[in-house]
Formats: C-alpha cells, structure tokens, sequence
C-alpha cells in the first residue's frame, strides 16, 4: 500500500485572478456601508467570518478531535490572548471550507472542498461523515445561513466582546 501525503489546500498558492474568477471572495473585507467591518482592531475578511460562523455551532468530531472552528488556530482576530491549540488548526481550515461550500457554492468554493475531501482521507478522517456531521448541526441550528445575505454583525460581535 502506499500512502500518498498531499498539503493542505490552504498551504497551495493559487493566483488571485483565477481565485476571483472562480467566484472566490475570502479574502475580500467584510464592508458596511464602505467601512471595514473590524474584530478587536483587526479588519474582517469573510475567511474569518466563516470561522466565527462555525464556531457559533456545535463542535463535531472529526478524526480524533472535536472540531469548533477557531479552537486549533492561535489567532488574535478569534481570541483574546494566546492559546494552546487544542488540535491541528488545519482541521478547524477544513471545517470551514466544507461549512462555505454547503453555504456559499461557487466553482472555487466547490475544487476547494473536494481538495479537503482528498487531505482528510489522507489523514485517516471520513470526509463523508464529517460533512455529514456538519450538515445535521447546521440543520439543527438556529443560526439562518444565507447565500444573499450576511449574518447580523450585531448578533456577532456582541458575544465576541467575550473570551471565545
């Protein structure tokens, strides 16, 4: 048997162009009424507001590690001080990306997830079940995505005042 190892998606430089081109907005700042939109002074891309979407839901297990979105990343933009990650960031990534497929498809959003599919079972972890997992807590939640329209940055930014 032989085990293939391919990076994760996240560490591929993909140009911008052919990233905009296949719908990606990521990267772009969240703007209300052409101000950014900012979190504990850092300006807010909707990368981030993935992240803080998925942590709004229930953890699911993936792999070894029950997986919240913002848990195995040390950034300042999720927490207020440092922290030990809990588990591999690279999971909280693939999360994300499989939670902005089912909420946001767009051709990007679609090589993305497939690529993370691919990394997961590299690694061991059942891609089917974690977006299954994925898919009954957002059904189960009470959080309304939708592809039109942004979340209530009120809603979000009044619990993230708080250590998360």
């Amino acid at each position: 048997m032989i085990l293939v190892i391919i990076p994760a998606p996240c560490q591929l430089k993909v140009r911008g162009q052919i990233k905009k081109l296949l719908g990606c907005i990521s990267t772009e700042p969240i703007k209300i009424e052409n101000s950014a939109v900012k979190l504990r002074g850092y300006c807010l891309c909707h990368h981030d507001l993935y992240h803080i979407e998925v942590f709004y839901l229930e953890r699911i297990q993936m792999g070894k590690s029950k997986v919240s979105g913002i848990h195995g990343i040390n950034s300042p933009v999720f927490h207020n001080s440092t922290i030990v990650p809990e588990y591999d960031g690279l999971l909280d990534e693939a999360r994300v990306a499989f939670h902005e497929w089912l909420t946001r498809t767009s051709a990007f959003n679609t090589c993305k997830a497939i690529y993370w599919i691919l990394w997961l079972m590299t690694r061991g972890i059942n891609p089917l079940a974690v977006l299954i997992r994925h898919v009954r807590v957002l059904q189960k939640s009470e959080i309304i995505f939708n592809r039109k329209t942004m979340l209530q940055l009120d809603a979000i930014a009044k619990p993230l005042n708080t250590n998360i």
